[in-house]
């Protein structure tokens, strides 16, 4: 009983530590965020939020530290349920992303862009190495590779042109033509990459 206690306090600050930021970031953008304006919208004191957070990209990336197992779990969760598509975390960010797209808008272009950029990347790129791990046999891990950062590097590019830009696509829309853009020259480049090296091995 004692134990739950602390840890409840510990979400409920990180909870109010992470509101606080957002909301100045709407206000009037990352960059111009400091620490004492964090603590004083969210009503902690400073020394609270160092022993959560040693800054305030620390606070902000913080946020995506729930996401490759959210993901990762409705990959499974699909797949478990007889799908054989992989990407299963591409409607869901898609949807995240659309939900909360003024804030996404304030951080483009700023320095906490580049932080969340470097952060997504990584979330994606395990994300998408273990689908095609998962769905495709490949024998070569350079094709692997190479396979992962045109998946991620085209999911980002889209993704961020779809915030920037007004356009009357939903998630789902959106979704659907990274799936036919993407999935069919995946499958072929992976099939010839695999054909290859089982060649050359023989």
């Amino acid at each position: 009983m004692n134990r739950e206690r602390p840890d409840r306090r510990v979400i409920r600050t990180r909870r109010a530590l992470r509101e606080a930021l957002i909301g100045l970031i709407l206000e009037k953008g990352y960059d111009a965020v400091t620490v004492g304006d964090i603590v004083d919208r969210a009503d902690v004191g400073r020394s609270t939020f160092y022993a959560h957070f040693v800054d305030k990209d620390a606070l902000l990336l913080g946020g995506f530290s729930a996401l490759p197992t959210l993901w990762a779990e409705e990959s499974r969760g699909s797949d478990a349920d007889g799908g054989t598509i992989p990407f299963t975390f591409s409607l869901k960010m898609f949807r995240h992303a659309d939900d909360q797209r003024r804030l996404f808008r304030a951080l483009v272009g700023q320095r906490s862009g580049v932080l969340v950029q470097r952060q997504l990347d990584r979330v994606l790129s395990d994300l998408v190495r273990a689908d095609l791990e998962r769905f495709h046999a490949v024998g070569d891990d350079r094709a692997l590779e190479v396979a992962v950062r045109f998946v991620v590097s085209a999911y980002v590019g889209l993704l961020g042109w779809w915030l920037e830009h007004p356009t009357p696509a939903t998630p789902e829309e959106i979704d659907r033509a990274f799936r036919a853009l993407v999935l069919p020259g995946v499958a072929g480049f992976l099939g010839v990459a695999t054909a290859n090296s089982t060649g050359r091995s023989t």
